[in-house]
């Protein structure tokens, strides 16, 4: 949920940053979902239906280790919920300043 928020409003000084963070864990899951097909398509010529050096059943081990396996699938997920920008609600004025950067002097 928190996340959805992030993405809904990311344009939020304090939500730009964790926004960012979000972006990032979707990058660093792709390139691993690249590298796993890239090291699949490299060992099943050199294995083909042999076990792996771990043991494993080879390359279709790692075959099947690249459907439906994304570390971060909820973040991925989240587009179901996004909605139109012109459609989002307008947070509070309270909400609006604790999520600026604020200071508070005395």
């Amino acid at each position: 949920m928190a996340a959805l928020f992030i993405q809904l409003y990311r344009d939020e000084p304090l939500l730009q940053l964790p926004f960012r963070v979000l972006t990032s864990l979707m990058d660093i899951d792709e390139q691993l979902t690249h590298w796993r097909s890239s090291h699949a398509l490299m060992v099943q010529p050199m294995l083909g239906s042999k076990i792996g050096t771990g043991g494993s059943s080879g390359y279709d081990y790692l075959e099947s280790s690249l459907s439906g396996k994304r570390l971060f699938a909820d973040l991925f997920d989240l587009s179901t919920y996004l909605i139109p920008r012109s459609q989002l609600p307008a947070l509070s004025a309270s909400l609006i300043w604790n999520l600026g950067f604020n200071q508070d002097c005395h």
